[in-house]
């Protein structure tokens, strides 16, 4: 009881030992600097896992831009469907991010639901994921991540914050073909230190990707050859809102 109420592990990528430990007063830390990085579409999707569509920007892009991808994949047996992947430009000097993050994102689907995965991955120098220790000791290409189902888009005004949206669930909101729809996905708070040169990559996909192991969820039926559309720029600011810690003075 006499230690400050909130203790971080501060993960720096990759290392398989115990991470050091700092005490904090608050949460979310009282210094956070909360960051939009806005997802500029540079190009069509690929069925390339390496791919990556675009990046992750401090600046908002004023033209409007889309990407399209396949929600289901039935011509791949056992393979899932992959999304579109985003990353920043190589960090200038050794970045922090601590606490709740929340991918802000307009979609649209020929469908009439999508699933919304988003995966934040760090990608070093040599452009290969830092990877971490899963519960079993395994490695996982995965900072955190979270998901959301476009139809319980919905929020409790009440119980909503800036950093993580409520979501009422108590009714499907569902998609007509086409429908441009705003959806805040709740990403799981985490604690790591990109260093100098690495680049955070967010991926956007209808099923889990990188990271999840033997714990993927694909239930998509009613989905099958329907795709979703990103829709970023302009009036349809999809961003990630990251929190950024500034080092104690």
């Amino acid at each position: 009881m006499d230690e400050p109420p909130v203790k971080l592990e501060i993960r720096t990528g990759g290392s398989e030992k115990p991470y050091p430990y700092r005490f904090e007063n608050e949460w979310p830390l009282a210094r956070t600097q909360w960051t939009k990085f806005h997802l500029r579409i540079d190009r069509a999707g690929s069925e390339d896992p390496r791919a990556v569509e675009g990046e992750l920007t401090t600046t908002a892009p004023q033209k409007k831009a889309t990407v399209r991808y396949q929600q289901s994949a039935p011509s791949r047996p056992g393979r899932m469907p992959r999304g579109v992947s985003f990353e920043t430009a190589p960090m200038a000097e050794d970045t922090e991010i601590t606490g709740p993050v929340v991918l802000n994102i307009w979609v649209s689907s020929t469908g009439e639901d999508t699933d919304i995965f988003a995966t934040l991955r760090n990608i070093g120098p040599d452009g290969k994921d830092l990877c971490e220790a899963g519960q079993q000791g395994e490695p996982l290409a995965c900072v955190t991540k979270g998901w959301l189902r476009a139809s319980h888009r919905k929020l409790d005004p009440e119980k909503t914050l800036p950093y993580r949206p409520y979501h009422a669930h108590d009714e499907r909101w569902w998609l007509k073909p086409g429908e441009i729809v705003e959806c805040q996905v709740e990403i799981w708070p985490t604690c790591m230190v990109f260093r100098k040169g690495h680049k955070l990559r967010l991926d956007v996909s209808p099923a889990d990707g990188a990271g999840t192991q033997h714990f993927t969820h694909f239930h998509a039926d009613y989905n099958q050859g329907a795709e979703t559309t990103i829709h970023s720029g302009g009036d349809k600011p999809s961003y990630l809102l990251l929190p950024v810690i500034p080092a104690k003075k």
